[in-house]
């Protein structure tokens, strides 16, 4: 499998991580299973993550080249100047509003590998906020299907899939958050970053193929 790089300097690059491929190295020097394999297999020796994708999560992802990139570029993540924008398939409910911003708490259960909205304040539990706003539907094998432009403000575990599915409106192909349509994985794609670099607001966008 070959990888798609959309940006590149010495310091840091922009390539797009397919869907089930892990974003962090899983120790295997020859590994094509996960994006620094995929990369040094592009010829890219070493790259230090700045910020991760689930597996079943596909789009773009920014990483440094060199340690001290890696340490600027993670400090624009803490502080939120690096933002990221997704796009999202949802089954709609009829009372999700058009547009708006969503904040939870949210907390992850390690064991069962799966986030909750919590209605109180609880040991592990994080403030969640994005921003959202849908399109208009249009059917997929039967079922009504609502493309929906994410701006993720914080970076919670599975933040996008439970907040959306806390309101009855499960991304497609979800099971583990409540959607019963057969997809390959959760409809969630990074379709936009941007950062800041050498001086410049630096934004790179996933072409759409749909």
């Amino acid at each position: 499998m070959s990888v798609s790089i959309l940006y590149d300097t010495p310091a840091c690059l922009v390539a797009v991580k397919p869907f089930g491929i892990l974003s962090e190295d899983d120790g295997s020097p020859d590994s094509t299973a996960c994006m620094p394999g995929l990369l040094r297999a592009a010829g890219i020796p070493a790259v230090y993550p700045v910020h991760r994708l689930d597996r079943t999560t596909e789009g773009l992802m920014l990483w440094a080249k060199t340690r001290e990139a890696a340490a600027i570029l993670s400090a624009e993540v803490q502080s939120g100047a690096f933002s990221k924008v997704y796009r999202a398939l949802i089954t709609a409910s009829p009372d999700l509003p058009a547009s708006g911003e969503l904040r939870d708490l949210l907390y992850f259960d390690r064991r069962r590998d799966k986030a909750f909205v919590v209605s109180g304040e609880r040991r592990g539990a994080k403030e969640a906020i994005l921003r959202y706003s849908l399109d208009d539907p249009f059917d997929w094998r039967g079922h009504a299907i609502t493309p929906a432009r994410v701006e993720l403000l914080t970076g919670r575990t599975h933040q996008i899939r439970v907040q959306f599915a806390a309101r009855k409106s499960p991304l497609a192909g979800d099971g583990k958050y409540g959607s019963r349509l057969n997809y390959k994985g959760p409809a969630l794609f990074c379709e936009e970053l941007a950062f800041d670099w050498a001086g410049e607001r630096i934004r790179i966008t996933l072409p759409r193929t749909e």
